[in-house]
């Protein structure tokens, strides 16, 4: 069933977080509504590394060699043997190559660097599927993590337009100036949580990257699955307002899903879903607690906990040796890993998201072969 009450409307706060700059800039003062459950860094390697999993698997950025008791937490994986790799059950169907890939990216302030680092694993990672899967069918979705969107008009004041700017307008166009003002939006194009098919925005692809008549997700039919995937993840870096786990619940609202929505076709009863999101704000502009948007994405796959994996990339700062630098905050898509089953978290300031995807791409593996589709 749909959560409205966890997508009331925006609330105007941001934090945003610096890799190697000291400083953090905050926006409005807003107190967040957000109650979150206590902070806990269990998962996380105490030599230094950022990454943890809420699954029998364990991730770590640290040193090798590390105790087989660190790194990952109590959760089980039920129907998946010792070794990791064999299911107990092998007469079950599994998924059959079937992935649903949602990415959730944040659009705002300094992002675009993040989104190229994404970019450069996405490959590594899409290789270690292509390996197990002789047959991989895949959707990717990219949803822009920032809850404003402009693209659906071009008005002379881009920056000034948006409910970060505090400033009286502006007299001339002060937005990219490559800025795909041309383009031919479809209705969805403004859509909260819709698929991006085509981005404007500073450093963006600023073109159009999937044909406006089909579905906004990339499919194997796809000749160019790379090509594409970079083109709709450079999502640029401007004047949004970050709200991830909101994106990320409406991206798989039913209403968005349906067969008139957006997001038709994208989530597939008998497929896997996949969520990486990257952002790194505090999500103060979404209701609810980690737990709640957990639950609402278990609940777009029939209650199916075994269905889901989610790797969050955002700042480590409340964790030992953060690699990020600002203040002493609350991860919040990093408490999103811990409360899911099969959670990874990993430093969205680390040099490579490389491990983290492949450690993502080994969950999954695992979970299709387990995967038992409704009937």
């Amino acid at each position: 069933m749909p959560r409205p009450s966890l997508l009331a409307p925006l609330a105007v706060a941001s934090v945003a977080i610096g890799c190697g700059d000291s400083t953090a800039t905050t926006g409005f003062t807003t107190t967040p509504s957000t109650t979150m459950p206590s902070l806990s860094t269990s998962g996380v390697d105490s030599s230094g590394g950022t990454s943890s999993t809420s699954t029998s698997t364990s991730t770590g950025s640290g040193s090798g060699g590390e105790d087989s008791t660190a790194g990952s937490s109590s959760t089980s994986m039920s129907g998946v043997s010792d070794v990791g790799s064999v299911p107990d059950f092998p007469t079950t169907p599994g998924c059959k190559g079937k992935i649903d890939l949602l990415f959730v990216i944040s659009s705002n302030e300094e992002m675009a660097y993040k989104q190229v680092q994404l970019q450069e694993a996405f490959p590594e990672f899409v290789k270690i599927l292509e390996a197990d899967f002789a047959d991989f069918d895949y959707h990717v979705m990219v949803v822009d993590a920032g809850g404003d969107t402009t693209l659906d008009f071009c008005d002379i004041c881009y920056s000034c337009s948006q409910v970060m700017c505090d400033g009286p307008g502006c007299s001339q166009w002060d937005g990219p100036p490559d800025y795909p003002c041309d383009e031919i939006f479809e209705e969805c194009t403004a859509v909260q949580g819709a698929g991006v098919t085509v981005m404007g925005n500073f450093e963006a692809s600023n073109k159009r990257c999937l044909p406006a008549d089909g579905p906004r997700f990339i499919t194997k039919d796809d000749p160019d699955l790379e090509g594409t995937f970079d083109c709709i993840s450079k999502l640029g870096a401007g004047p949004k307002t970050p709200a991830a786990a909101r994106m990320m619940m409406r991206a798989l609202e039913p209403e968005i899903l349906s067969k008139w929505g957006c997001n038709k076709g994208f989530l597939r009863p008998d497929a896997l879903l996949a969520i990486v999101l990257v952002s790194g704000d505090y999500d103060n502009n979404t209701p609810g607690t980690p737990a709640d948007w957990y639950e609402a994405v278990v609940e777009a796959k029939q209650g199916n906990e075994d269905a889901v994996v989610i790797l969050a990339l955002s700042h480590d700062l409340d964790v030992p040796n953060p690699k990020c630098e600002g203040p002493d905050l609350t991860s919040s898509l990093r408490l999103l890993a811990d409360a899911a089953e099969h959670g990874h978290f990993g430093s969205m300031c680390e040099q490579s998201y490389v491990p983290f995807m492949k450690d993502m791409a080994g969950t999954i593996l695992e979970l299709c072969s387990i995967f038992i589709p409704p009937q």
